[in-house]
């Protein structure tokens, strides 16, 4: 099995969430930051850092276009880009679908995990991350057994 970074998961959301904040309009980057931390109610505010290599992916792909307005660079979707936001709305839809509210429970209990962890931020000295991070590993072996088991 390849092993996916972090990072690599994070670019995969950060530019799906770009894509779906292109989606309602034009926008320049910290209109477009602005956005998603919006989006994610202030628990993620991405970095210009972190913006401009994915929009720099999206224009290569030809997922974005950029112009400029008013002495400011914006971005907007091509057509291809709508397609892909189409395409990512419905791939999120069908997972999120409540025909199966299991899947809809695994991701909530994930997203709760991650915040009680956020909240207690303040409380966590090198101990408890490690007693954190042992958990959460013995947890994805426990899950990586069950899908090479389904083989």
């Amino acid at each position: 099995m390849r092993k996916i970074s972090l990072d690599r998961i994070k670019r995969g959301a950060l530019k799906s969430l770009v894509i779906s904040t292109l989606a309602e309009k034009p926008m320049y980057v910290y209109e477009i930051i602005k956005s998603i931390q919006s989006k994610t109610g202030g628990f993620y505010k991405p970095s210009p850092g972190s913006i401009y290599p994915v929009l720099r992916s999206l224009l290569n792909e030809g997922l974005i276009e950029a112009f400029e307005e008013n002495g400011k660079k914006m971005y907007k979707l091509t057509s291809k880009g709508i397609e892909e936001f189409n395409r990512l709305k419905r791939e999120r839809e069908d997972f999120f679908s409540p025909n199966s509210p299991i899947k809809r429970e695994i991701i909530d209990t994930l997203f709760e995990i991650g915040y009680v962890i956020y909240v207690n931020r303040e409380k966590v000295d090198n101990k408890k991350l490690q007693q954190i991070s042992n958990i959460l590993q013995n947890c994805k072996k426990d899950i990586l057994e069950l899908f090479e088991k389904s083989e």
